[in-house]
């Protein structure tokens, strides 16, 4: 850290201290990217008398569907 920047433990460019007050040890290229990536992840799927539910556990969307059993 030095003079307001901190270095990003992704692509190791400077970024700003603030940003790392937040708790974010990324600078927000490499925190858009990781972001991006967790997200393909998730799946938003209707459940009875629940409405929408976002699932972002593969195991769970596979037990949700009653009538493969």
């Amino acid at each position: 850290m030095s003079g307001g920047t901190c270095e990003c433990v992704g692509c190791g460019e400077d970024y700003s201290v603030r940003r790392r007050q937040l708790g974010y040890n990324f600078c927000l290229d490499c925190g858009d990217y990781k972001a991006t990536e967790e997200r393909l992840g998730w799946c938003i799927a209707p459940l009875p008398k629940q409405g929408y539910t976002l699932i972002s556990r593969k195991e769970d969307l596979l037990h949700l569907n009653q009538k493969t059993r």
